[in-house]
Order: structure tokens, then sequence, then C-alpha cells
């Protein structure tokens, strides 16, 4: 991914390394993606709508769950959304040369901080370009191609970079090819969120559509006044249609959170239908969304499943068993990872991946700059030791039991016999005592 998050993470840590408060950028930038869709919303159709559109979000159990994320998405969101106001802004002037410079620098800012945010994040910029063309304004779509050629040109630096990451991506990328269920798990995400029981899928599901059928009635019963909707749906519409089609023609990357800015369309298109709806649609859908964002919020908040896995708490039991002549294994870098963030000072190894495999996606350049190595043998990383305790996801066991079963576990079993099993949430704690 682009540096952007990172370098300025880099900098937020000077103050402090706490979780929490490693957590509040993407807090705060969260914050801002709301601020911003109602400032859109509001300029667009009316206060109403503006609220209704905040209100969804500030619900949203994909926000909630990308407001604490320590990673670049919300960020690269927050900019997205700050470079379509800037274009409802020239659209809505008579000439773009009237606009003030200020704003044109922002829009350029924008644009750049997006590309600089995420790898895919010049989809999200493209509602822009198809409404001027949609709505027949030709002068404004020319200007605002000068401002995205400038921000592709602050953009260059790192746009020599990705030829290099797109054959990365071609060789390793570990979605699937999207079908029908990626597609029904991207219309729960509006609502919802994954992972969760399939009964509270079922449910969020099932709301999801009552208000698509809802906002639909909506919508013929207003089509005069839709085109308000016009931005707001090409917004959400846009970037995972680019997607799908991407996936088809290169690797698959029909990822949800890769479109969160498509869910923030979303809202607002749902928050304008909402304030010019009849009483019961309005209670109807509030209601289904509502009950969504209830039902998911403690899955959502849980931290005992991957990738919230209880790592700190793992950790600690290591911290406070391991001695001088143990060692800590992890099966790979997902458990790895974690360790090095909470406890720093554990003498922690982790096992590669499989060279060329849709796991390996840690690049050596990244692990010289992090001042790590994998093992590719497992006697390599225990040899010497009285003790070894192999850190493995639940999941992962279970995925080779119709194989035979792990094989780093069968050649730690006979090594050392059976294990005494330690479990936090999903993530096992193999204690294996080594036979001389």
């Amino acid at each position: 991914m682009p540096p952007l998050y990172y370098l300025i993470l880099h900098f937020w840590e000077m103050a402090g390394k706490s979780i929490a408060f490693l957590r509040l950028p993407g807090i705060i930038f969260s914050l801002g993606i709301i601020y911003l869709t109602y400032i859109m919303v509001e300029k667009a159709a009316n206060r109403n709508a503006a609220v209704w559109s905040a209100a969804i979000l500030a619900v949203s159990p994909l926000q909630y769950y990308h407001a604490q994320d320590i990673r670049m998405y919300s960020l690269a969101t927050f900019f997205i959304l700050g470079w379509n106001w800037g274009a409802l802004e020239v659209s809505y002037i008579d000439h773009p040369r009237n606009l003030p410079v200020w704003k044109w620098f922002y829009l350029v800012l924008c644009g750049t901080g997006a590309l600089y945010s995420h790898a895919l994040s010049g989809f999200g910029l493209l509602a822009s370009y198809v409404y001027l063309l949609w709505t027949r304004k030709g002068k404004h779509f020319l200007w605002m191609a000068v401002a995205g050629a400038v921000s592709l040109g602050l953009y260059f630096p790192w746009l020599t970079m990705v030829p290099g990451q797109v054959a990365k991506i071609q060789r390793a990328f570990w979605t699937p090819v999207p079908g029908i269920v990626e597609i029904l798990q991207s219309v729960i995400m509006a609502l919802g969120d994954i992972p969760a029981p399939p009964v509270v899928l079922g449910i969020v599901l099932f709301a999801a559509i009552c208000v698509f059928i809802l906002s639909i009635i909506s919508m013929a019963k207003n089509r005069s006044k839709n085109d308000r909707l016009q931005f707001f749906g090409l917004m959400m519409v846009l970037p995972p249609a680019c997607l799908f089609i991407l996936s088809y023609i290169m690797r698959p990357m029909f990822v949800p959170r890769a479109f969160l800015s498509a869910y923030v369309g979303m809202a607002a298109v749902l928050g304008i239908i909402l304030s010019r709806s009849r009483k019961i649609e309005k209670i109807l859908i509030g209601l289904f969304i509502a009950l969504s964002a209830i039902i998911t919020l403690p899955f959502s908040i849980s931290f005992d499943r991957f990738p919230r896995s209880p790592f700190y708490l793992a950790d600690q039991y290591l911290e406070q068993t391991v001695g001088v002549d143990d060692v800590i294994l992890h099966d790979n870098k997902l458990s790895y990872l974690p360790s090095k963030v909470y406890k720093p000072d554990l003498d922690s190894r982790f096992l590669a991946d499989e060279p060329g495999s849709a796991n390996d996606t840690l690049a050596i350049q990244t692990m010289d700059a992090m001042g790590i190595e994998p093992y590719t043998r497992v006697e390599n990383a225990i040899t010497g030791y009285k003790r070894v305790f192999f850190v493995v996801f639940a999941q992962t066991i279970d995925e080779y039991s119709n194989s035979g079963g792990h094989p780093v576990m069968k050649y730690l079993f006979s090594k050392a016999g059976e294990p005494v099993r330690h479990e936090f949430g999903d993530l096992m704690i193999m204690e294996y005592t080594m036979v001389k």
C-alpha cells in the first residue's frame, strides 16, 4: 500500500504508543467522514437528508469497525469524500474558473492524499467525472481533469512502484473470484458486518433487501426529485463495479473495505430518500438499519476471533511463562506481528509462508525494514530449546484436519509427544516439552 497513513502513524506514535492512542487517528478520520458526508448531502439536498445520512454512518458497523482499525481505510475514505465534496462545489458554479483558488488547492490535496492512502482509491474518485459527463458539464469536466492530472503528477514518485506491486498482486492475493457469495457479503456489509453467526447474517441480509425494496418504492413516488441522488448513486455503484470487473481481468480484488466510500454513497442515498419518505417508510427503514447495527455490534467488539484475536492476553501469558530455555514459534506472520507490537522483547520467531502461495504477502523489503526474518524449516527454529510454545489459529488446525493434521504439529508431536493446550479465543498455544 502507499505510505501516507504509515507516515502519519510514524509521527503520531512519537506522542504515545498505546493501542488506544494508535487507534485515535482512525477514529478522527471516521468522524471526519461523517462530517464531510453531512455537508455534502446538505449541499446537494437539505439539512434533514444530511442528518439522516450522518446518523446512518454513525451506527454503521462497517464504519465502526474501520474506525478502530490501525490501517489506512478511514484515511483513504476521508480523502475520497474530500475530493467528492470539492467536485460538487465545482459542479454547482457556472464556470469552474470562478471557484476560489483555495478550493482547487483543497481538491488537489484530497485527490493526492487519496492516491497516497490506498492503492485502489482512484476508483473512488471516478464518480465526479462520470457525474459531470452525465450532467453534460463539459467545461467542468475539463477543469476537473486538470485537477486530477495534477494529483496524479504529485503521485508520480509512488506511481513508479505500481508495476512491481501489480506483479506482486498477480502472483499472490488471497481473495476469491467474486460471485454470488461475495456480492451477498457486500450487501450484508452495507448494514452489518462479517464475520457473524449465520442467523445474524441472515437477518441483516433480509433487512438490507427490505431497505432496498422500500427505497425503490420511495424513489418511484418521488422520481421528479431523483436528480439529487445521481452523484451519490455513482459514488455507491462505481467503485464496487470497477473492482468486480477488474477481478476478472487481473487478480480478484473485490474487497468491501476497498470501496468504503461506496457505502458512504449508499448512506447519502438513503438519507435523501428518508428525508422525503412517508412516516411509515421512515420508521421501517430506520428500524431495519438500527436492528442490523444492534445485532452485529456484539461481534464487532468481542475481540476473540481472527483478525481480532486476544493477542495481548496470549502474549501476556507467554511473557510470564517462557524461560531462557524456551522458544516461541508462530505458525505464521498473522500471530507473530501482533506479538511484536504487544511484547516486542519476547524471543518470538515465525515460519515463512510457502513461496508463491496466496499467503505469501509479506514482502522481503518490508521484513528487511522491520528487521525480521522467517524460518523456512521448523527444526532450525527450535533446535537447542527444552520447550516449544507453538502459536497457531484454531481455524488453521481445522483446515489441516482433513489432510492428516498440521505438518508442524505432527513434527513436534514426533519429538515431544502430546502438547499442553492453552486457548485464548481462537488462538492456540501448544506447549511441547522436548524429549532428549
